[in-house]
C-alpha cells in the first residue's frame, strides 16, 4: 500500500480556535467503481462441513484470503464487488485463528486489507442443526439476542445455552456456532 504524504498542520490564529487536523486528499476513484477496501462479510458452512467466506472488494480486483498466514486461496470481485470464497484445503476445526483478506490491484499491488479472528466450528454431519447461527463478522450476543429475542439484554440466554464455548460474552468470533434456544424456553 502506497504512502500517503504527511499531512500538513495548521497554525492556529492566537484568538481563533484551532482548525481541525488537516488531512491528506483521498487517491481519485475511476467512475463507478466504490472506495478502495475489503471486507469479509459472511462465513457459512455447507453441508459436506466446508467453509466458505464471502464478502467485498472493488469491482474486478482480486481478493487474497490468508489464514494464519496460509494462502486459502484467491476470489475475484465482480461487477457489482462481490466475492465468494470456499477453500479447496480444508480447515480443521479448534482454536480462534487470524483470517486476512488482501484485496489485490490488476497489478499485483496490495491496495486494502482486512483482518480478524476467525475460529472453524465442529459442525456435525448433514450441516447445522436448526436453532443454530454462525457468528459473522460483527456480531455480538446483544445483536444476536436482539434479532433472535426482541431484546439485547437477553444475550445472557444465549451465553448460557453455549457456555462451553464461550469464555468470555464480550469475545465471540466469527465462524462459531451457537444454539439459540427457542423464545419460549429461554426463561
Amino acid at each position: 500500500v502506497a504512502a500517503l504524504p504527511p499531512a500538513p498542520v495548521a497554525s492556529p490564529a492566537p484568538a481563533a480556535p484551532p482548525d481541525p487536523p488537516a488531512r491528506a486528499a483521498a487517491p481519485a476513484i475511476p467512475a463507478g467503481r466504490p472506495p478502495a477496501g475489503v471486507s469479509v462479510d459472511a462465513v457459512d458452512y455447507g453441508d459436506d462441513g466446508g467453509v466458505s467466506f464471502a464478502g467485498r472488494a472493488n469491482p474486478g480486483d482480486a481478493v487474497r484470503l490468508y489464514l494464519d498466514g496460509q494462502h486459502l486461496g484467491d476470489a475475484r470481485a465482480d461487477a457489482e464487488g462481490r466475492w465468494v470464497l470456499a477453500p479447496a484445503t480444508p480447515i480443521a476445526p479448534g482454536r480462534t485463528q487470524a483470517l486476512r483478506a488482501d484485496q489485490v490491484a490488476p497489478d499485483g499491488r496490495v491496495t486494502a486489507r482486512v483482518e480478524l479472528p476467525f475460529q472453524r466450528a465442529d459442525t456435525p454431519p448433514g450441516g447445522l442443526r436448526p436453532g443454530s447461527i454462525v457468528v459473522q463478522p460483527g456480531h455480538s450476543l446483544w445483536r444476536i439476542a436482539r434479532a433472535t429475542y426482541g431484546r439485547g439484554i437477553r444475550y445472557t440466554v444465549i451465553y448460557e445455552a453455549n457456555r462451553a464455548q464461550i469464555r468470555d460474552p464480550d469475545l465471540i468470533y466469527p465462524g462459531q456456532v451457537f444454539v439459540l434456544p427457542p423464545a419460549g424456553q429461554d426463561g
